[in-house]
């Protein structure tokens, strides 16, 4: 039996599609509106009868270079030869760099047998063989990446000289708020106290961990609790983090070096590598924008200029190692504060370097690694089974039937989730009547507002997720969420341990906690629908926790 054709569409949309004020330039370079055009260009096109579509989604990507996920996938995936043709709304879609352009256009995808489509440009690799055309391609590729390069240059022009003018308007640090219109800072007396008390230790030669003692015995909150308590901030951290977050040496050095203290702003500290790219490097001294006395001090100078003497040189990041990497390197976290936790004895067991500060409540357990590893990979491994059995019943039943099996699912779980936002909404509304009523003070209301502000977060971020997703279904398309979840599960389906590459791919987070692990894992309502239609389609009953694990011994 032979295999269906395979088509790809990819959609990108970036900062770049917005003009420098920061207002929408082209509506028609919406998601919504190059899914649109290309889906209809399909459709018109009797030859594309039959073929199996995939949609492929960069959402805030620049086009400058190819470090962009689905794009990634994309080519990953025409190189093993699952894609036989790609259409884009016009080439600045597919990137905004000739030399990329030209690289696949005339080397990669000629090679591979690929077809090639950019709509609003009029080019189709199956009929563009004429000098001219690759020429007028090659044309345009150029204009994209001056055009791109030249925009970004602008932004960055109008923000140095905004910079300069005094006229950039910047978060104020902790010790000092900021006017709604105003530019310039203004002390915040009380958080202005905390930071002369952190100066007067240091100046007594006081050591960071002497300090963040100091501060917790003496009740002095860290700027999280701080903007929380005082100013009513809605934080990702939960409010039990906030409840026992305490101060710790690593919080001290960047206040410390803060010239803003003494009076003087610094902008530009890092800057992009090239124009247009999101990677950014530090920046040099003479690319930095120093204001001296930009505002009233909270140090002095010359208390500013003691305290650097007396603190450690910087230390240079250019010689990380990278054998220090590991299997769950930056997924275990605390379950009491939520902070990574770090390797200890040899590297052997996890523990929380919260706990060894005074007035902590966090947990003093060692956990040794290879249990952690063990457990998640209990967890993780069913579950990988049911996806990866999943994507071998997606590609037999073809995009468009599995579309329509999962279709029904989506909308219940949308609806689940509006749900769950109209009871928060009405929560909210009856923690502010009992708080107007003096039935709860203001701690009370303040957390369970807090608590209230990080269920409605989560459920809005899923809900959107979702509806995305259904978009899709409702087109016959499987969500490339969905394909990248199976088809990376069938890959690690027959793996004996757990690795790397799973932990990246799969675990979002592991809290540990004295009696148990909770593991938080990505693409959470995926695997849902998932584990769904495998208990319509298997009659064994399985089931599987996917947020729990056994408790290390």
């Amino acid at each position: 039996m032979q295999m269906p054709n395979n088509l790809a569409y990819y959609i990108r949309l970036s900062l770049a599609d917005f003009d420098v004020g920061g207002a929408s330039k082209d509506e028609s370079n919406s998601v919504k509106n190059q899914r649109d055009l290309i889906l209809s260009y399909i459709d018109s096109h009797p030859e594309f009868q039959g073929w199996q579509i995939h949609e492929f989604v960069d959402d805030g990507y620049t086009g400058t270079n190819d470090d962009r996920p689905n794009f990634q996938r994309l080519i990953d995936l025409t190189r093993k030869g699952q894609i036989q043709c790609i259409i884009v709304k016009d080439l600045s879609r597919f990137a905004r760099n000739y030399i990329i352009t030209g690289n696949y256009l005339e080397q990669v995808f000629p090679f591979l047998g690929v077809r090639f489509i950019a709509i609003n440009d009029n080019y189709d690799s199956a009929s563009s063989q004429s000098v001219e055309d690759n020429m007028s391609v090659v044309l345009k590729s150029v204009l994209n990446t001056y055009y791109s390069k030249d925009l970004s240059r602008k932004i960055t022009a109008s923000f140095i000289q905004r910079m300069r003018q005094g006229t950039y308007k910047a978060a104020a640090p902790f010790g000092y708020i900021r006017r709604k219109e105003a530019v310039a800072f203004e002390i915040n007396p009380p958080a202005a106290e905390i930071i002369q008390r952190i100066f007067t230790l240091a100046l007594a030669g006081r050591s960071r961990k002497e300090i963040a003692n100091l501060l917790n015995e003496e009740g002095l909150p860290t700027p999280a609790v701080f903007n929380a308590r005082y100013h009513n901030g809605l934080h990702n951290r939960t409010s039990t983090a906030l409840d026992h977050a305490l101060w710790e040496p690593s919080m001290l050095l960047p206040i410390l070096r803060n010239p803003v203290y003494c009076g003087d702003r610094v902008l530009r500290k890092n800057v992009s590598v090239t124009p247009g790219s999101k990677k950014r490097r530090p920046a040099r001294p003479e690319e930095q924008i120093i204001i001296k006395d930009a505002h009233e001090p909270i140090i002095s100078r010359k208390d500013f200029d003691k305290v650097q003497k007396m603190l450690p040189a910087k230390k240079s990041c250019s010689h990380r190692n990278s054998s220090m990497d590991y299997t769950l390197k930056g997924a275990v976290r605390c379950g009491i504060c939520k902070r990574s936790m770090t390797r200890a004895k040899n590297y052997s067991v996890f523990i929380c370097s919260h706990a060894k500060l005074e007035h902590s409540r966090c947990s003093k357990k060692e956990f040794p690694i290879p249990d952690i590893e063990q457990a998640v990979f209990a967890s993780l491994k069913p579950m990988l089974q049911i996806a990866a059995s999943a994507g071998r019943r997606l590609q037999k039943k073809g995009a468009k039937a599995s579309a329509e099996a999962y279709l029904t699912d989506y909308q219940k779980a949308i609806a689940d989730s509006e749900y769950s936002l109209r009871r928060i909404r009405q929560r909210s509304l009856d923690i502010y009547e009992a708080y107007s009523r003096n039935e709860l003070t203001l701690d009370q209301y303040s957390k369970q507002k807090t608590e209230l502000a990080q269920e409605k977060k989560k459920h809005t971020k899923q809900l959107d997720s979702l509806k995305s997703q259904e978009a899709a279904l409702t087109n016959g398309i499987i969500p490339v969420e969905m394909q990248t979840l199976t088809e990376t599960a069938r890959q690690f389906q027959h793996g004996t341990s757990l690795t790397r590459e799973m932990v990246t791919s799969f675990v979002e987070a592991v809290y540990l906690y004295d009696s148990h692990i909770e593991i938080v894992w990505k693409y959470q309502d995926i695997w849902n629908q998932l584990k769904s239609q495998e208990g319509e389609n298997t009659n064994d009953g399985y089931e599987e926790n996917t947020k729990q694990a056994p408790a290390a011994p």
